[in-house]
């Protein structure tokens, strides 16, 4: 009884390991939300890889919520994979509803595949949830209209990105600066 006992074992121990990856039988079983927080950590530490697989995980576990899916589209974006990153980022809208973040993702993802008039659609329906704060959407919809040469238009949304960037954000606040000189550059050539 014992010999069949171990063998049994043995064959057990054999078969599982041909059964394929192992996996940790805890992170089989975290959570949907430590699975999201342990990727972001993973993301700020330059380790889009190790996140990925804890997203598809997260994004299996829990279809229905949006923030894997969002996550896995911010890194195909960040990689180039401007295809993935529009799948992606279509499903989280799909799972969680009109999100102004993610319409904003995606219509930036959308101005880089060249597709400047879906983009300016995806930025407004953010708009009209009335999103706060507004200004990442003003940027947004200002460099899009900026692409399809609306200078002026885009100067006005631009200008009032740059009022509304608090204090503390001197990167964005730059960036709109910098982006406004621009702007007031081709909508005076435009004029011309």
């Amino acid at each position: 009884m014992i010999i069949r006992s171990i063998a049994t074992m043995v064959l057990f121990i054999v078969l599982s390991s041909c059964a394929g990856p192992e996996r940790k039988a805890s992170s089989l079983q975290m959570p949907y939300d430590d699975r999201i927080q342990l990727a972001s950590i993973y993301i700020q530490s330059g380790k889009s890889d190790q996140a990925v697989g804890l997203l598809e995980d997260a994004s299996v576990q829990n279809r229905d919520r949006p923030q894997a899916w969002a996550m896995l589209g911010e890194i195909s974006y960040s990689e180039g994979n401007l295809d993935e990153a529009v799948s992606h980022l279509e499903r989280a809208l799909e799972a969680g509803g009109e999100n102004p973040a993610i319409l904003n993702n995606l219509a930036w993802v959308q101005m880089a595949r060249g597709d400047a008039d879906r983009a300016l659609i995806l930025v407004d329906r953010a708009l009209l949830l009335g999103p706060y704060p507004r200004y990442p959407y003003l940027d947004t919809r200002a460099r899009i209209l900026g692409k399809q040469e609306r200078y002026e238009e885009a100067l006005k949304d631009a200008r009032a990105a740059r009022t509304l960037v608090p204090d503390l954000d001197s990167r964005l606040a730059g960036e709109l600066d910098d982006l406004v000189k621009e702007l007031e550059g081709l909508a005076s050539i435009g004029a011309e």
